[in-house]
C-alpha cells in the first residue's frame, strides 16, 4: 500500500491503529479479523514464572499455537468443564455408599 492508499484510507475513517504494518506496509485487516479482535479483550494479569515457561516451551515445538492462545485455551477448559478436582469430588461423595446412607436418613428427618 503506498502513502496515498494509507492517506485514503484515513480519508474514510480508518483509524491508524486499525491498519497494520508488514514492513513499510500498511493494510486493513478483513472484516473477520476484526470480529476475532473484537472478540477479546486485552487484560494484564500475573502470572507465575514457570507457568509462562511451561506455555512458551509449549509454543515453540512444530504447529504449536502461540503461548497466549494455549492459556487461553486451557483456562476455557477449565470454565466449560469445570476443574478435574470437582469432578473427582463429586464422583468421589456420589460413589461413597455410607455417605449416601446418612444422607437419606437425614433428608428422611426433613
Amino acid at each position: 500500500m503506498t502513502q496515498k492508499d494509507y492517506d485514503k484510507g484515513l480519508a474514510k475513517g480508518w483509524d491508524a491503529d486499525d491498519m497494520l504494518s508488514v514492513g513499510q506496509h500498511k493494510f486493513r485487516p478483513s472484516r473477520w479479523a476484526e470480529k476475532i479482535r473484537s472478540s477479546k479483550t486485552k487484560v494484564s494479569i500475573y502470572l507465575d514464572n514457570s507457568v509462562i515457561e511451561y506455555f512458551r516451551d509449549r509454543a515453540e515445538q512444530p504447529n504449536a499455537a502461540p503461548y497466549q492462545t494455549q492459556i487461553n485455551n486451557e483456562l476455557r477448559k477449565v470454565m466449560e468443564n469445570g476443574s478435574k478436582e470437582t469432578a473427582t469430588v463429586e464422583r468421589d461423595i456420589l460413589n461413597d455408599r455410607k455417605f449416601l446412607e446418612a444422607l437419606k436418613k437425614k433428608l428422611e428427618t426433613i
